[in-house]
């Protein structure tokens, strides 16, 4: 059980979930409900692989890389950041990251012709940080979990707002959630406020800016 659970958190991590949304709703056959343009699905697979690269380089592989260096330099003792006065730093990198991409994508597009769920992923991982960088000031709150709860909130923003809407991919995005967040508190890494606050937090700012904004 143990391996498991750490198997889990590493096919969860944080920063690999808005990658998994994505990818969800890029090649998911979904069609808009109210047409504001080119839909997500109907964008052209080279635009597609563009602006998944873009998340990955801002949301995985730079942050990942800005951690190892804190580690390296003994600004963090453990990689996944277990000591909560350690996360200001890691939370700080990822709010970088969040607004550069936030940035990158709304000047690729100054027609705005891409789908506005970019721009509402981008933006929802900023205001989640923030409110992270807030209230690890108090409790360790679980950036697992956190991360899951944006895909959740992501997928089903995104799917209310399409005329075959697959909530299939809400309901498996529920159950990775559980999975981790599971797999957090039989490690021991959290308590079951800071895993279902960071769950629950998450999931409603994305949901709602997706909502509103994509």
């Amino acid at each position: 059980m143990k391996q498991l659970s750490h198997l889990f958190s590493w096919l969860f991590l944080p920063l690999l979930m808005p990658l998994y949304g994505l990818l969800i709703v890029l090649f998911y056959p979904a069609e808009e409900l109210v047409q504001q343009g080119i839909g997500v699905y109907a964008l052209p697979i080279s635009i597609k692989w563009i602006v998944f690269g873009m998340f990955a380089v801002f949301s995985l592989v730079a942050p990942g890389l800005s951690f190892l260096g804190l580690y390296r330099f003994k600004i963090i003792t453990t990689i996944d950041i277990e000591n909560r006065t350690e996360r200001l730093y890691p939370l700080l990198i990822m709010l970088i990251y969040g607004i550069m991409l936030y940035w990158l994508i709304g000047e690729s597009d100054p027609k705005q012709l891409l789908p506005g769920y970019f721009l509402a992923l981008a933006l929802s991982g900023v205001a989640v940080t923030l409110v992270f960088m807030g209230l690890t000031q108090v409790l360790k709150i679980s950036m697992h979990a956190g991360g899951a709860g944006i895909l959740t909130g992501f997928l089903y923003a995104y799917f209310m707002q399409q005329h075959n809407p697959s909530y299939l991919w809400v309901a498996i995005s529920i159950l990775m959630a559980g999975m981790v967040i599971s797999a957090r508190w039989y490690l021991r890494k959290h308590t079951a406020l800071e895993l279902f606050l960071g769950y629950t937090l998450a999931g409603i700012i994305t949901f709602g800016v997706v909502y509103v904004w994509g």
